[in-house]
C-alpha cells in the first residue's frame, strides 16, 4: 500500500512537470498579462543605471551566487568573533559570564526587530533590504576593531614586548643592570611591580560598549539574511527545484563559519602587537594573538560582497515568466471543466490577493495568530528554540574547552573546529539536498527522520562527557593549599605563569613556587633555574627538607607534555555525530517553509528568530558562562580585581559542557513528534501550488485536498 501510494505521488508530480513544461507564453503575452510597473520591477539596476547588458545577470543562478557569498563574509564574522573571544577575555580581564552577555548583544537586536523586518521586508525590495544589512555587518567590524585602537595591546603585552626588545639588542644584559630594567617574571624574592593607577571596574567600558555595540548591529544583518534573503529565493524558484539550490548556498554559505574559525585561528598565531615577536610560546595560557587584525579583513570582504545586491530586481524575470504560466493553465483548465473565467480573471484575482495582504500591523497580527494555531510551526518553534539553548553556549565555548580540555593553542582550537565543521557540513549538505531533490520523500518521513537525528545529537553529548584529558594537577595554591613548603619563603603572589620541572611531568604554579631565582629570557621558551622545589637528580619535592643548592634543578614555562589521545576521539566522535545531524537540514528548511502560506514565509522567519534569539542565542552563552565559571580553579587577580579564569577544572569543565547540551536537546524531542503527527498534509514540492488558493472556502478545496493527501502518504 505505502508503494502503491508513493508510486501514485510520483506519477502525479511528473504528469504536473510535463503540464508545465508544455505551457509556452510570449512576450506579448506578458505585457498584456502584466502592467508596465510590474515588468519594470523586474529590471535590473538601480534609478536610471539599467542598461541591456546587465539585465541577463537577473537570473536566480545570479543571485544565489551573490546571496550565498554574502552568507559567507556574514558568517565569518559570527564564528570569527567565537574563535577570539577567550583572547579578549584574557585582554580586557573578562569572566565567561561577561563575555557571554557581550556575545548575546546580536540576539537583543534581533528580539526586537526580527519580526518587523522579516513581515515588512518581505514586501519591499529585498536584495536591497540585504545589501544594507551587509553593509552593516561591514560597519560592525570596524566598531569591533576600535577597542584595540583606542587601548592598545593592554599592560601585558607591552610588558612582553620590552622583553622582545631586549632580547634582539646585543647588549641587552647591560641594558638590563644599568637601565633598572625589570623582567615581568615572578620569581623566589623577585615580585614585578603592579600599578594600580586605575580603577579596573571602569577601565574597560568603553571597549565593552563597542564590542557589544558590534554584536547590536550584526543581529539586525543576520534577521534580514535569514528571512528575506531565504524567502527571495524561494519564491524565485520552482518547487521542486528548492532543494537543490537550497543545498548549493547552503554548501557556500557553510564556508563562512569555517572560515572564520581559520582566519581567527591564522590572526591568532599573530602576537596582539604583529610588529613584535615576543618569547612566549603559542600554547602558553599569556599568549594573546592579533584578535582585531581579521575583522578589517572581514568588513572590506562585505564591503564588496553587498554592493551587487543593490542591482537586483524586485522579482525576477523568470518569477514573472512562470506566473504567467500559471495564470494561463488556469485559464485552460476552466475551460476544459465549461467555466467562463479567462486569463485576464486570473489575474485580477491574483491582484486583488495582493492588495487583501499589503503590509500593516493588523494584517502582521492576523498573520502571527494564524502562524501559532498551525501545529507544525508550533512544534517547529518548539524544537528549534530548545536546539538553539541546548547549542549556543556549546558552540560560543568550544574553542575555550579545547584549548583548556586537550592544552591546545587558541589558533589550533580554531583550526580544529573549522576543519571538522566543513567535513561534516558539505557531506551532510549533499546528501540531504540530493535525496529531497531526486527521492522526494513525504513529510512524514523527513520529520520521523529529525526525531532520529534529535536521538543521535542527544546520545553524541552524552558520549563526549567521558573523552578528555585528565585533570592537571598543579603543585601551588591550588584548592585552598597554601602551595610547597620549600617556596614558603618566597613571598609568592597568586599570578599564575605555569613552569614544568625538568622531569616533564611535575607542573608548578608558577616559577615563584618552584622556588626559582633566576630566569634566561633568550631560550624558547624561556628556562628557570636554581629551583629549590626541583632537584635535578630526582623529582619535585613537596616537604619541609630542601635539597641543597648544588642540587637545585631546572623548569621551563608552559605546560608539560601530556600523553593524552582524547583529542582524537572527542573529535572522531563528534565529526560522526554532526555529519548525520547535518543530513537532516534540508528536509527541515522545507518543511518549515511548507507549513505556512506564501505571504507568511517572512513573518514565520522572523517570528521563529525572535523566538530562538529570546529564549536560545540570549540566555545560553549567559547561563552556560556562569556555568563554566564555577569550575574555574585560578582566576586573574590584580589591583583587587578578579578578571579572566586562567585555570578550570577539567573535569567539571567536560561534564558540565557536555551534559547541559544533552538534555536540552532531549527536551526539543516533545516538538519534533508534535511536528510529526501534524505534518501529513503538508505538500513540500509544490505539487499543489496551482490548485488550491489559499483565499478559496474549505468547501471548495477539500475535496482536491484528500484527493492529493492520499497521493502524497508514503
Amino acid at each position: 500500500m505505502m508503494m502503491n501510494g508513493e508510486g501514485r505521488r510520483r506519477k502525479e508530480e511528473e504528469e504536473e512537470e510535463e503540464k508545465m513544461r508544455k505551457i509556452k507564453v510570449t512576450e506579448e503575452e506578458i505585457e498584456k498579462m502584466f502592467t508596465k510597473e510590474e515588468v519594470e520591477q523586474t529590471l535590473c539596476g538601480i534609478g536610471p543605471f539599467k542598461p541591456r547588458w546587465i539585465q541577463r545577470l537577473a537570473t536566480k543562478e545570479m543571485y544565489m551566487l551573490v546571496y550565498s557569498l554574502v552568507g559567507v563574509t556574514q558568517g565569518m564574522f559570527f564564528t570569527y568573533g567565537v574563535a577570539v573571544i577567550s583572547t579578549i577575555e584574557k585582554r580586557f580581564k573578562m569572566t565567561s559570564k561577561e563575555s557571554g552577555i557581550l556575545m548575546s548583544g546580536n540576539d537583543i537586536s534581533q528580539v526586537m526587530l526580527a519580526i518587523f523586518l522579516g513581515y515588512y521586508g518581505t514586501f519591499g525590495h529585498r536584495p536591497r533590504w540585504l545589501g544594507v544589512g551587509a553593509l552593516m555587518v561591514a560597519a560592525s567590524c570596524f566598531c569591533a576593531a576600535l577597542p584595540h585602537l583606542i587601548y592598545g595591546p593592554g599592560e601585558d603585552a607591552i610588558q612582553a614586548a620590552k622583553v622582545a626588545t631586549l632580547m634582539g639588542n646585543e647588549s641587552s644584559a647591560l641594558l638590563r643592570n644599568l637601565a633598572g630594567f625589570k623582567t615581568n617574571e615572578e620569581l623566589c624574592h623577585n615580585k614585578p611591580e603592579v600599578s594600580c593607577n586605575e580603577d579596573r571596574s571602569y577601565s574597560y567600558i568603553g571597549a565593552y560598549f563597542l564590542l557589544f555595540l558590534a554584536q547590536f548591529l550584526v543581529g539586525i544583518a543576520i534577521s534580514i539574511l535569514f528571512s528575506i534573503g531565504v524567502t527571495y529565493l524561494d519564491d524565485n524558484i520552482n518547487k521542486k527545484t528548492y532543494p537543490i539550490y537550497y543545498t548549493l548556498t547552503l554548501l557556500l554559505r557553510i564556508l563562512g563559519p569555517v572560515l572564520g574559525f581559520l582566519v581567527g585561528g591564522k590572526c591568532l598565531s599573530i602576537w596582539i602587537d604583529p610588529a613584535l615577536d615576543p618569547n612566549i610560546d603559542k600554547e602558553d595560557p599569556r599568549w594573546l594573538g592579533a584578535w582585531w587584525l581579521g575583522l578589517y579583513f572581514i568588513a572590506a570582504a562585505l564591503t564588496i560582497t553587498a554592493l551587487p545586491l543593490f542591482l537586483f530586481p524586485f522579482k525576477l524575470p523568470a518569477t514573472l515568466r512562470r506566473e504567467a504560466k500559471r495564470y494561463k493553465r488556469k485559464a485552460e483548465r476552466e475551460r476544459r471543466e465549461g467555466g467562463g473565467r479567462k486569463v485576464e480573471d486570473f489575474v485580477e484575482e491574483s491582484r486583488r490577493k495582493k492588495e487583501r495582504v499589503r503590509p500593516n500591523f493588523k494584517n502582521m497580527w492576523s498573520a502571527l495568530k494564524r502562524l501559532f494555531r498551525n501545529k507544525v510551526w508550533a512544534g517547529n518553534l518548539f524544537s528549534s528554540t530548545i536546539t538553539i539553548l541546548a547549542l549556543s553556549g556549546y558552540w560560543n565555548f568550544k574553542p575555550k574547552y579545547l584549548e583548556n580540555q586537550f592544552r591546545k593553542s587558541a589558533a589550533e582550537a580554531n583550526y580544529f573546529t573549522g576543519m571538522a565543521s566543513l567535513i561534516v557540513s558539505v557531506v551532510g549538505a549533499v546528501i540531504s539536498g540530493s535525496v529531497m531533490r531526486w527521492c522526494r520523500p513525504g513529510p512524514r518521513l523527513v520529520s520521523g527522520y529529525n526525531i532520529f537525528v534529535t536521538l543521535i545529537s542527544c546520545l553524541g553529548f552524552f558520549a563526549l562527557m567521558f573523552v578528555g584529558c585528565p585533570k592537571l594537577e598543579v603543585v601551588g595554591p591550588m584548592e585552598g593549599s597554601a602551595g610547597p613548603a620549600c617556596s614558603s619563603e618566597c613571598a609568592c603572589s597568586e599570578k599564575y605563569t605555569p613552569v614544568c620541572s625538568e622531569d616533564n611531568v611535575t607542573l608548578f604554579y608558577s616559577p615563584c613556587y618552584a622556588g626559582c631565582s633566576t630566569d634566561n629570557i633568550a631560550a624558547n621558551p624561556i628556562e628557570y633555574s636554581g629551583c629549590r622545589c626541583i632537584t635535578n637528580s630526582t623529582t619535585a619535592l613537596h616537604d619541609t627538607t630542601l635539597a641543597p643548592p648544588e642540587q637545585w634543578g631546572k623548569a621551563h614555562r608552559g605546560y608539560c607534555p601530556e600523553p593524552c589521545n582524547g583529542f582524537f576521539y572527542y573529535f572522531l566522535i563528534q565529526i560522526t555525530t554532526k555529519t548525520i545531524v547535518s543530513t537532516s537540514r534540508i528536509g527541515s528548511s522545507i518543511v518549515l517553509l511548507r507549513a505556512v502560506s506564501e505571504e507568511d514565509k517572512g513573518l514565520s522567519l522572523g517570528a521563529i528568530t525572535v523566538f530562538i534569539s529570546l529564549f536560545g542565542f540570549i540566555p545560553a552563552p549567559i547561563i552556560m558562562g556562569a556555568i563554566i565559571d564555577s569550575a574555574c580553579m585560578v582566576w586573574d587577580k590584580s589591583c583587587g580585581k578578579t578578571g579572566n579564569c586562567w585555570l578550570y577544572d577539567a573535569d567539571k569543565f567536560r561534564k558540565i559542557l557536555h551534559l547541559v547540551p544533552a538534555v536540552f536537546i532531549f527536551i526539543s524531542l516533545i516538538g519534533d513528534i508534535v511536528v510529526y503527527r501534524n505534518c501529513r498534509h503538508l505538500d513540500l514540492y509544490g505539487l499543489r501550488d496551482d490548485d488550491i488558493e489559499m483565499d478559496k472556502s474549505p468547501e471548495e478545496a477539500e475535496p482536491l485536498k484528500r484527493k492529493q493527501e492520499e497521493a502524497a502518504k508514503v
